[in-house]
């Protein structure tokens, strides 16, 4: 008998609305043997035909194998009586749906607000076709009872189901800010947007980029979920402006002093925009933008493996070995980062532990640097797997070590993995500004 983490190996997170794709189907018809059981956890119905009452509701919760036995229907009305309906939260400017326009020019000044820094809350966009996920994402946010969840689920039966059964794993909803309303994929980070704050007039600020959604082929394949993930924005509270730059939230670090640190991807996915560096400056009120390469084999431009943890401290991944690409381009990464006077913290790193999907894909185990910090609490992937158990500790230990007074929270995410992210690419943080 393989454990849940095994049986789901080979299990591939896809944008939540198109699972009629032909990439979805390619993937799924590759499995082999005993794989082919991870079909059965995928609920391909319940996109097309959502539940349309209460008891189809916990009928939904039966078929993914939720905790379903004890739910009350009245529990599951209840919950829909009291959603907001997306256009309240549109009228209400609790969210932006955009129109498609950009601004002319940023704001005036700009601050990003680096994740050490005080905390409203985080977005997380809960899995909902994605049953493997739902305990690591209840994880996530039992995590996150000091602070708010903005949490994204469809609007109706399937969303009321939803907070049902996290009332019913005695989850505090009154920490939870229901969003109900159209999904895209689960990663938050990527297309949310850059929250900061003015620094002359201390006016709260969210500069939207425009979504490079991931590589052009994604771009084309997934068009109605890249739309969903460009329009939407958590706005409440804060000044919006949207820029025309193609931009990942997964490609940019900041010591919130005005130094950034991107990927070369910023450059590839905007040769178009004349005088881009000067633009991007603007945009980001930056006085320095150091650029730098991918990470070998990464196709986003995604930062995984280092992790700012502080204005001049850093954390970088360490391979076990020496004579990888990844470890090459890591010591590059680590020698950048001393020359700029950070401490460095060493973390383990997961080269070597990559396999590949049938997607012809790797997953990422062992991004310990993809974590989350939110109010003195650190959200940090570890790894069911017996190859990793020292690896955790040793990440869990850095961590400590490096972040006095802060609490360590682990949060099993072997499965995330295999989308080839973890804590830090599925949540967005969205700070406090007084």
């Amino acid at each position: 008998m393989r454990s849940k983490v095994e049986k789901y190996w080979n299990y591939t997170p896809m944008a939540f609305w198109s699972m009629d794709s032909s990439i979805w189907m390619k993937y799924v018809s590759n499995l082999k043997g005993d794989d082919r059981d991870t079909l059965s956890s995928f609920p391909f119905k319940w996109t097309y035909a959502p539940p349309h009452d209460a008891k189809t509701a916990k009928l939904f919760l039966q078929d993914i194998s939720a905790d379903w036995e004890d739910v009350e229907l009245d529990k599951i009305e209840s919950h829909l009586e009291k959603m907001s309906q997306f256009e309240d939260l549109i009228t209400s400017e609790a969210i932006q749906w955009s129109d498609g326009r950009f601004s002319d020019i940023p704001s005036t000044g700009f601050r990003m607000i680096p994740e050490w820094e005080p905390m409203a809350g985080a977005i997380l966009n809960w899995p909902v076709f994605y049953p493997p996920l739902w305990e690591t994402f209840r994880q996530m946010i039992s995590a996150l009872d000091h602070a708010t969840t903005f949490l994204r689920i469809p609007e109706g039966y399937l969303g009321a189901s939803v907070l049902t059964w996290l009332e019913k794993q005695e989850i505090d909803l009154r920490k939870i800010r229901p969003i109900p309303g159209p999904i895209g994929d689960i990663w938050a980070r990527d297309y949310s947007a850059v929250y900061g704050v003015n620094p002359y007039t201390g006016e709260a600020l969210a500069h939207k980029f425009a979504f490079a959604a991931f590589y052009p082929e994604y771009r084309e394949q997934f068009k109605s979920v890249v739309e969903i993930d460009d329009r939407f924005i958590w706005a409440e509270g804060f000044e919006v402006r949207r820029s025309e730059i193609l931009f990942d939230g997964g490609n940019i670090l900041t010591d919130g002093n005005g130094t950034y640190f991107m990927t070369r991807r910023i450059v590839t996915d905007n040769q178009s925009i004349p005088n881009l560096m000067a633009k991007l400056k603007a945009w980001l009120g930056a006085d320095r933008i150091f650029i730098f390469d991918e990470e070998p084999g990464d196709i986003l431009g995604h930062i995984c493996n280092f992790k700012l943890i502080g204005p001049q401290k850093v954390v970088v991944g360490l391979p076990d070995r020496d004579d990888t690409s990844l470890a090459r381009y890591l010591a590059k990464i680590r020698k950048m980062f001393i020359d700029l006077g950070f401490e460095i913290v060493d973390i383990p790193c997961g080269d070597g532990f990559q396999h590949t999907l049938p997607d012809g894909y790797n997953d990422y185990p062992g991004a310990y640097a993809n974590s989350l910090m939110i109010n003195k609490r650190l959200l940090l992937p570890v790894y069911d797997r017996k190859d990793m158990v020292e690896h955790n500790t040793r990440a869990i230990n850095a961590y400590k070590a490096a972040l006095p007074g802060f609490e360590i929270i682990s949060i099993e995410a072997s499965v995330l993995g295999n989308g080839g992210g973890a804590i830090n690419c599925s949540t967005k943080e969205v700070p406090e500004i007084e």
